[in-house]
């Protein structure tokens, strides 16, 4: 409410040493949801941070903060930013993660035990797009892209519209995609 008390929800966490993104309201306003670096240290380059993006979740009425992924190791696989709430609950993100582009690169016995996740000019690791449940759970990746793909959006039918950098070869540029949240 205008007016209201300002109310640190990070700060135990984060001890003043965290990095918050990507903040989105459930459908309900029951719950917000959003990326959180900690520790973050203000005096190193963004590339030379330690720590990746993790999805939080804090619910109002418990005030509860929890990191969506609570498995330590599976949490800490890739970045994982832009998390949007499905009408059905579950959450689309962009992670760097990719897991199935890995698995399925050693299922054609290609080159995939040293799949680095890499854009096309191996410069930085390609986001895609991920879904999962509220509490971390049937996390799976549904786009798969050599470069970027970024901001997730539900449209009001329930398809998801999304940005991705298309740079392969002669091509370079960002165009908008519309796919189903399955």
């Amino acid at each position: 409410a205008v007016g209201a008390d300002e109310v640190n929800i990070t700060g135990e966490i984060t001890q003043g040493l965290g990095a918050i993104r990507d903040v989105e309201m459930d459908y309900d306003g029951s719950r917000v949801l959003f990326s959180m670096r900690t520790p973050f240290d203000p005096n190193v380059d963004e590339d030379d941070q330690v720590a990746t993006w993790n999805i939080w979740q804090y619910t109002f009425e418990t005030a509860e903060l929890l990191r969506v992924i609570p498995n330590d190791l599976i949490a800490e696989v890739g970045h994982d930013i832009m998390p949007k709430y499905l009408p059905d609950g579950r959450i689309i993100f962009s992670s760097t993660r990719q897991t199935q582009s890995q698995a399925l690169l050693l299922d054609e016995n290609s080159q995939g035990g040293a799949y680095p996740a890499i854009d096309e000019d191996e410069n930085e690791f390609a986001f895609n797009l991920h879904v999962m449940n509220d509490d971390g759970s049937e996390l799976r990746q549904v786009t798969f892209n050599q470069s970027h793909d970024l901001d997730p959006s539900v449209m009001d039918d329930g398809k998801i519209v999304f940005s991705r950098w298309e740079h392969a070869g002669n091509n370079d540029q960002v165009s908008l995609y519309r796919m189903n949240p399955d």
